[in-house]
This record gives C-alpha cells, structure tokens and sequence, in this order.
C-alpha cells in the first residue's frame, strides 16, 4: 500500500519505492482526443478493448475542445479579472464533465466504469487558485474501484487542499494529475494520448518533415516542454524523473511511432547532439533600470515582480544597473511594469511582438558547438536579437514574432533533423 503522506510534487521528495504494478494501464487523454461525443465513444471502444485482456485501468481526462477557454470567457462576461478562487470553481467543472460522460460511454459498451473528481481519487494540493500543487495522493478510493474490476475515470487538473478547497494545477495540470496517479498507484509508465504521434523534432505545423523522437531524457524534455513544445506539460515531466516513471507519448486515435521519456539519453537514428527546435509565439523583453548596479537593486526587482504576478525568464543584467527577462504569455504587462519601475525609482521598456526559438540538445557548446549555426541562421533571416540565453542543453534566441515560422523551419533543416523520405 502506498503511504498516502508521500509528497509527490515537491522537490526534494525522494522516488516511491514500491512494487510496480502489472497489468495496470494508467493513461491520459487530452481535450483534443475528447473534443465530440463520436471521438468520446472511439476513447471508450478502445478502452472497452484493453479490459478483455484483464488490464486494470486508470484514465485522466482534460476539458473536452475548447471547453475550459469557453468556461473562462464566461467567467469574464460577469467578472474582470475574474476573482481566482471562483474561476478555479467553474474551470473545474470541465475535466469533471469529461470524465462523466466518458464513464457513461464505457457504460454503454458494457464495460463497469466510474468516474471521479480530483478530490474523489484523493488527490491533495496547496498553492494558490489557478497555480495549485499536488502534494500528495491517497490512492484508496482508486485501489477499491479496481478492485471491483471497474474503470475508473479520474477528472485531471484539479485537487482538494488539506482546508477543502477545490484547487486547480493551471494550464497543463492534467499530466501531472496522471503521472502522480502513476506513482502512488506502483504504475511503471503513464500514457499521455494526444492528438500528435509522438515528440517531433519541431512543431508538424510549420515544419512538414518532423521525425519522431523515438526516446528522449527527461531532461531534454523538460526543456523542449519549457520552451514552447507543448506535448508534455514540464511539471509532469519532473514528477515523472522524480519517481521514476516512463512517460509514453502516443497518438490517441491511430496507430503510429511514439516517444517515451525517460532517463535514458535521447536518441533518434543518427543520434545528432541537436534533439530538437522549439519555439513560443507570444514573448515580451523587459527592460529595467535602476539607480545602481548591485545584486541587492535586482533582488528588489525580483522581490516586486514576484508580488506582482510577472513570471520573468531568461534574466541577464548586460549593462550595469540594467535587469533584463523576457515574459511568455499575453496577459497585459505595461501597467505592472510601469507601476514596478516608479515604486523602484527607476525607468522600463517592454518591447512587445516578439517570439523565440530555442535549439535543445547536448553539449551544444561544446566545440565546434552550435552556436555559431544558429546565429548564422538568425542572421541570413536578417532579423535582430534584442536578448538570447545559452547553455549546453538549450541555446535560445528572442526575434521578432513575424520571423519564428521561417527561422524554425531554417533551424530545423540546418541542423539535418528533417525526415528521410528517399
């Protein structure tokens, strides 16, 4: 049995050691693989076909469609912003629909199902609205379900606090409501079925000749997921290096290759050092400048973005007594930045309509390094870089957001990662 204490999504929680569990099927299906009652009824077909070989089955189910941005649209038609807690009350209200009437589908096959809520399968969570954390997970409930040979359909990206309040895990949260049911139910791997087969090497929207990662480390993927690949959401990422559990990228619909992340390197054939080319559309630069240089000055700057909500990346101070980051998202950045610089006594910019690739790999500034190939790219697509952050795993670059599609693609074929289809 597991210890229904185990921290699960903290970071210094040690890996469960348990005896994994055969025969159990713990699997995720996202809101795309859910969007209409005919693609919830071919979930449920093929689910219904796994039971016939006695598998057990657990499912994490997402909002189905577009459900959880139409639930915060409405949410805006009373409220601007919308208080927090009461948005997490209405945005869970998608994951439990989903979970709902996908068990009434399995139903309808013949196949025992139920379905739960975050806080019905025991999962445990703490933080604020919106941004919760699963903290641990009493698998119990679950464990009975199973045991009566029933499928049990649990409503991810949601949680109860040790207060009783209903907590959402943000944007993302439902893979990390499936991996943590990994660990606390012994399972070896987590299935995550989504709309796409597999990790590529870019996004098959703009570039048409990805190749599939076959096997990818964690913490590759925890950069291409930070980065702008969206497959896998980080977090669940290092839940899943924390406890040791495989996670199995597959398409939900057709068969075809998959990627599983694990803590083997990554490979594909050919085994290049560069994995693969991500990119995020929406990136602003913050500049701020304050009245002298010091690491005391940015850590006030710090201290104030974090009571301000702004999530700061790629931080770097290149002139004395500037603090330059990037922020990813849309939400309006002027106000709390200006408000910021006055309270400082200082003075910022924030250039807008930008994006970023990033190349991910290894040892990628080792010599003769990718360095010099990605800045030749950049600069035969005759754009500026006002910020770009290096490393041996990731080597980023800010452009303007008109040049990501032609700059990805350019990467993307420089680097020989393009399908062979000769």
């Amino acid at each position: 049995m597991v210890n229904s204490s185990q921290d699960l999504d903290a970071g210094s929680a040690p890996p469960l050691r348990q005896v994994r569990r055969k025969g159990l099927i713990i699997r995720k299906y996202g809101g795309s693989s859910l969007s209409t009652p005919g693609l919830v009824s071919d979930v449920a077909a093929e689910v219904a076909a796994l039971t016939e070989s006695g598998d057990r089955v657990v499912l994490v189910v997402s909002a189905m469609g577009d459900t959880t941005d139409r639930l915060i649209a409405l949410a805006t038609e009373f409220a601007e912003p919308p208080a927090p807690r009461e948005l997490d009350q209405l945005m869970a209200t998608g994951e439990q629909a989903s979970a709902a009437v996908l068990a009434m589908a399995l139903a309808k096959r013949g196949v025992a199902a139920v379905s739960l809520s975050g806080d019905q399968a025991g999962i445990e969570v703490g933080g604020e609205p919106g941004a919760g954390t699963i903290v641990r997970v009493d698998p119990g409930r679950i464990l009975a379900r199973l045991r009566d040979a029933q499928v049990v359909v649990v409503a991810g990206f949601q949680g109860r606090d040790a207060n009783g309040e209903l907590l959402t895990l943000g944007r993302g949260g439902s893979d990390t409501t499936a991996v943590a049911l990994a660990a606390a139910l012994g399972g070896a791997e987590c299935e995550i079925c989504t709309d796409v087969h597999g990790v590529r090497t870019a996004d098959p929207r703009i570039v048409p000749d990805t190749r599939p990662v076959r096997t990818i480390s964690y913490d590759a993927m925890v950069e291409l997921a930070g980065l702008g690949a969206r497959v896998l959401h980080p977090r669940s990422v290092e839940l899943a290096r924390r406890h040791g559990i495989s996670v199995r990228v597959k398409h939900s619909s057709s068969a075809g290759p998959s990627t599983v992340v694990t803590a083997k390197e990554s490979s594909m054939e050919g085994a290049p050092r560069v994995i693969g080319v991500a990119h995020e559309r929406d990136v602003r630069l913050v500049r701020i400048q304050v009245s002298a240089d010091g690491p005391d000055q940015y850590a006030r700057v710090l201290t104030s973005l974090a009571g301000s909500g702004v999530k700061p990346d790629n931080l770097s101070w290149p002139d004395p007594g500037e603090l330059r980051f990037t922020v990813r998202g849309t939400e309006p950045l002027g106000v709390p930045i200006a408000k910021l610089a006055r309270d400082l006594g200082a003075r910022s910019t924030v250039l807008e309509e930008l994006g970023s690739v990033s190349v991910v790999g290894t040892a990628l500034l080792d010599p003769p390094g990718c360095l010099p190939e990605l800045l030749r790219i950049i600069a035969d697509q005759r754009v500026t870089v006002p910020a770009m952050t290096t490393s041996q795993s990731r080597l980023t670059a800010v452009i303007p957001v008109g040049a990501v599609d032609t700059t990805v693609r350019a990467l993307h074929d420089s680097f020989g990662l393009a399908e062979d289809r000769t």
